[in-house]
């Protein structure tokens, strides 16, 4: 009887877990865990330690734990020796608003929340029923955020007058930040954070359930599943997000899915029984050759891209931009002199981003070893700062006026890892990430198609992470974590079923 109590206590706190990713930064979230000043605010964290109390660390004494960990925890150890480096060198720093010790506990904390995220999902999946529940549970989480996502597009479009204003009332009990009303942010901080939530955390795992036409869904309506449905709101939630990036990482999602990972059907009609004609166009297209097809795949997500990226922009100057340098159409784009590549990106704001990269990588080649230690970048930032011109980049003059702003990161995942933990610690996170791609090809591979689900799942997380990786750093988010163990899981349960010796 104790027993089942505990495992029924289990579920439901796993179930909790996945309903509650949406939700990164909640504004109740426990002091004594994390400061006010803190961005990365994961609810998850509040079902999660009784989790681990209850089951994840009894777990790790009992069962055989997966190899693809070794390279992680080498990783981890190999991190958390950099980051305790500026403590033995005795490095201080003349910043005011913050100090090396709070950077360094802030960096030690999100680091083993990242691997008490991923070790959790790794273990919490067992069998192919617990792989459904979970991927249940996740939906629901999706659905969730998809719904509050088309409330707040209400607003957007303005359809119903005053709705911001009661939707943002709702919001500001829920997260410290509410928004504005000209784009969806779903339950994160901003609209970039739902996007890159949307991108690498849900559409890997929905768009092959509707490519290769599967459900975990005793429902279905012939060709049409839950699954695909969902697929249309997410797309459409995502659009009015209005992040360049959310939209860069989707369409890679969908074009390399579509390209590379389409699964062959011999017999297309069978899956399309209520709409046959879709069939046979499918075994139309397969007869086309292969280049071609790539072509033609290529050509129409990118004029899908741009299509919407042109309405977006007659409503929305931030998009405006990406193509108002060029066809010089507002005055501000006239008065720029001589065009180059890297004067586009200073236009459209990314030019602070490559500031921030050149810094990173500047940093490790002062530091190539172990790096300056997570979290330390910012004590490093303005000594190994390139000569540029600062008037011309604001965002950058702010980084270097005493206050709050002066506390900044790399803005790209890799070279914060070159920069904070040297050319060791990123192989060793090189290799754990290897380790992955190859349990996803081996699933990939496979003639099963619950294993070929999973294997273009996790290589398209795989592949959204890579991407989506331009643009955030942080060891907090828990995308990443959570695709991560759910890829491990996934290889864990279905190498154990081929081979059980």
């Amino acid at each position: 009887m104790e027993i089942s109590i505990l495992e029924r206590l289990k579920k439901i706190l796993w179930a909790c877990i996945l309903l509650s990713l949406p939700i990164t930064n909640f504004r109740y979230f426990p002091s004594f865990l994390s400061s006010s000043k803190v961005n990365v605010r994961p609810l998850l964290v509040l079902p999660l330690i009784p989790l681990l109390l209850i089951y994840i660390l009894p777990s790790l004494l009992k069962k055989k734990l997966p190899k693809v960990w070794i390279p992680f925890l080498v990783f981890l150890t190999l991190a958390l020796i950099s980051t305790s480096l500026p403590i033995i060198r005795g490095f201080d720093s003349e910043l005011v608003e913050t100090t090396v010790n709070a950077r360094i506990t802030r960096a030690i904390f999100t680091l083993l929340l990242s691997a008490a995220i991923y070790i959790t999902v790794s273990l919490m999946a067992q069998s192919e029923e617990d792989l459904v529940f979970t991927l249940r549970w996740l939906y629901a989480g999706m659905a969730l955020a998809i719904f509050w996502g088309l409330m707040q597009t209400i607003f957007v479009l303005d359809l119903i007058p005053g709705w911001y204003y009661r939707i943002s009332h709702i919001q500001k009990y829920i997260t410290m930040n509410v928004g504005t009303p000209n784009r969806v942010m779903g339950l994160t901080l901003e609209p970039s954070w739902f996007a890159s939530q949307i991108t690498s955390l849900w559409l890997p795992w929905i768009f092959p359930a509707a490519l290769m036409n599967k459900t975990i869904y005793k429902k279905r309506w012939g060709w049409l599943t839950i699954e695909k449905i969902l697929l249309v709101f997410l797309l459409f939630v995502l659009v009015f997000t209005l992040s360049r990036g959310g939209l860069v990482v989707a369409l890679v999602v969908i074009g390399c899915g579509v390209i590379f990972l389409r699964p062959k059907w011999e017999h297309a009609e069978s899956y399309f029984k209520n709409f046959k004609w879709l069939g046979k166009i499918q075994k139309s297209f397969d007869r086309i050759p292969q280049l071609i097809r790539v072509l033609i795949i290529v050509g129409s997500l990118l004029a899908i891209l741009i299509f919407v990226l042109y309405l977006i922009s007659l409503q929305n100057v931030y998009i405006f931009r990406m193509w108002d340098y060029w066809l010089q159409i507002s005055y501000e784009a006239q008065k720029v002199g001589k065009r180059s590549l890297e004067g586009y990106f200073t236009y459209i704001g990314f030019g602070p981003r490559i500031i921030y990269w050149e810094t990173a990588f500047r940093i490790f080649q002062q530091y190539p070893l172990f790096g300056v230690g997570l979290g330390n970048y910012t004590f490093y930032f303005q000594d190994m700062l390139p000569n540029v011109q600062v008037g011309y980049m604001p965002e950058l003059l702010t980084r270097l006026v005493p206050g709050p702003t002066r506390i900044v990161t790399a803005k790209n995942f890799f070279v914060r890892l070159l920069a904070e933990t040297g050319i060791i610690g990123t192989a060793a996170y090189l290799s754990f990430l290897i380790s992955l791609i190859g349990g996803a090809i081996y699933l990939w591979l496979s003639k099963f198609s619950e294993e070929k689900f999973w294997g273009t799942g996790a290589l398209l997380a795989i592949i959204a992470f890579m991407v989506d990786s331009f643009s955030y750093d942080s060891f907090a988010i828990p995308n990443p974590w959570v695709v991560f163990g759910l890829i491990t899981a996934a290889v864990t349960v279905y190498t154990k079923k081929s081979s059980p010796e």
